[in-house]
Order: structure tokens, then sequence, then C-alpha cells
């Protein structure tokens, strides 16, 4: 009888995390980004005219699922503050100087994106969708007649 109400109160407690616990789909429509590109050094011009310490980062805009990036957009290089959580937008004077002190143009540099981040995301999500549209269609299985033998 005890091993009973025992088994019953570890399904019941089990039973009542698996229900509790929804899974969430981590979804991101868009979310901002903003990954570090070179930390400029303390004496630079850029730090006297933002006024603290700052680095050169990279934002975009990035739709994604399952943490895989689908598109990456509105790419564009800023100042960004130690955590990452204040951004700057680089003026005129500021590109002017990070050309000629940092030999960094900001107006023909590429996007700094991994190979994951512009393409690789896109390939996966293409070969799941692929899959997913393939095992709906129904197989085209040509059934034989069968003839009844009497033994």
């Amino acid at each position: 009888m005890m091993k009973n109400i025992l088994l019953t109160a570890i399904i019941a407690f089990f039973t009542i995390n698996i229900v509790s616990a929804k899974a969430k789909i981590p979804v991101c429509i868009p979310c901002e980004t903003i990954q570090p590109i070179q930390e400029l050094p303390i004496d630079s011009e850029i730090q006297k005219l933002a006024g603290q310490k700052v680095n050169l980062s990279y934002i975009n805009n990035e739709y994604g699922i399952l943490w895989m990036s689908i598109w990456n957009t509105n790419g564009r290089y800023v100042l960004s503050d130690i955590s990452n959580n204040t951004y700057f937008e680089i003026d005129t004077q500021a590109a002017k100087i990070l050309k000629e002190k940092h030999s960094f143009d900001v107006e023909t540099a590429n996007d700094p994106l991994s190979f994951w981040k512009k393409i690789g995301g896109k390939l996966v999500f293409s070969i799941i969708i692929v899959l997913l549209i393939w095992g709906v269609i129904p197989s085209k299985n040509k059934t034989t007649d069968v003839k009844q033998i009497n033994i």
C-alpha cells in the first residue's frame, strides 16, 4: 500500500513538472545584435568625443529561429560602450578620426558577420523546410494486385 502511494506521488510530481515546463521555441523577429569589432585605445580622440570608453562595433537586425540567423538587415558600424548596452552613431567627425588615426574606413568596410550568420543559417533552415515538405508529400507506392492461391 505504501509503495502505491509513493509511486503515485512520484508520478504526480513528474507530471506536474512536465506540464508546467512549457517548451518555448526561441524566435528572434527582429533582434538587434551588437558585435564588438575593435577595442579603441583609452587615449583616442574618439574616447574624448564620446566622453567614455567606447569600442568600434557592428550592429544589425537579426531574424532567426532556434539560434539560427536566417536574415540580417540594417547593418552598420557604431561606437558602443564596454557592456554593449548603449551605442552611438558614428558622425562625420568620428569617421574622419577612425580613418586617419585607426586606419578604419567606416564607409568602405565590409560587414564582419561570420559565414554562419550570413549563409549557414539559411542553408540549415532551407534543408529543414525541404525535409518537412518531403515528409508531408505522400509516397507513390504502387499497389499490386494480390492473387488468391488455394493450397
